[in-house]
């Protein structure tokens, strides 16, 4: 299996201008994510799919290869496919990390190829790991997906999935009656998608769906459309970036695993 990653990442960020150059422990935080995929086992190429010559020159500067794309296109899955064209080469699986994320784990990156290597018939992947407390299961920032027994996606939410009933009680927060044991009946979903080929080409020619349009979450446009996505589970948190105040958070992380000072 030939695997392609491909990190879409844009200058323009509402939120944060300019967040792929930020600088995270001293690094481009598109540096972070692009070392992260090279050092993940069974990526074969990685790219960084960009509009923006700024962001081109960074990633020069660390000697990692660019694919231009054009500024129009809706989305960063959108990036992932003109890349892949652009490239013209063969690939079995691409791999969509988000370039905001400079704290996912090579091993979550090796964890999400294998599943796909290990289940030909997934037309796409994912990944998933614990939370460490109820109170980021209600942070809405924090995307929480429920899996069945064959560790194939139901649903991706903001909302906190799955509701915890209570026999007598049914207020909105759970965390009123919520027991630490608990805890282990949620996922956090994490910034990472895999495709086979032919679904990143078809997935981008469907129609963004209502729940996709209400959450907010590009992934329900492929589970409203029947396409299975199989949850690799990771121990390891990964932090997308979405402003200024996200970067100490992002930083600690990296230092706690040794990789920054």
């Amino acid at each position: 299996m030939r695997t392609l990653a491909v990190l879409p990442s844009r200058f323009a960020a509402t939120r944060f201008p300019g967040k792929p150059l930020a600088l995270i422990a001293g690094k481009p935080m598109i540096q972070w994510v692009w070392e992260a995929a090279n050092r993940a086992q069974g990526v074969d190429k990685v790219v960084v799919a960009t509009d923006d010559e700024r962001i081109c020159s960074a990633v020069h500067d660390f000697d990692g290869q660019v694919i231009i794309t054009d500024p129009d296109l809706p989305s960063g899955t959108d990036r992932v496919a003109a890349a892949l064209e652009k490239l013209g080469e063969d690939f079995d699986v691409v791999l969509n990390i988000q370039g905001d994320e400079p704290a996912m784990h090579p091993e979550t990156i090796a964890a999400v190829v294998k599943l796909m290597a290990d289940h030909p018939e997934l037309p796409m992947g994912t990944a998933a790991c614990p939370f460490a407390s109820m109170d980021e299961v209600f942070n809405p920032n924090a995307v929480k997906v429920v899996t069945n027994d064959r560790g194939h996606a139901l649903y991706f939410s903001r909302s906190p999935i799955p509701y915890l009933r209570n026999s007598a009680l049914f207020e909105p927060d759970f965390r009123l009656w919520a027991q630490p044991a608990h805890l282990s009946m949620f996922k956090r979903h994490l910034g990472l998608y895999a495709y086979r080929t032919a679904t990143l080409r078809a997935f981008t020619q469907l129609p963004p769906h209502p729940l996709e349009q209400f959450e907010m979450l590009e992934q329900l446009r492929a589970l409203a459309a029947g396409i299975a996505i199989g949850v690799a589970e990771t121990p390891y948190l990964s932090l997308g970036v979405d402003t200024p105040g996200d970067v100490p958070a992002a930083e600690q992380l990296l230092k706690d695993r040794q990789l920054a000072r």
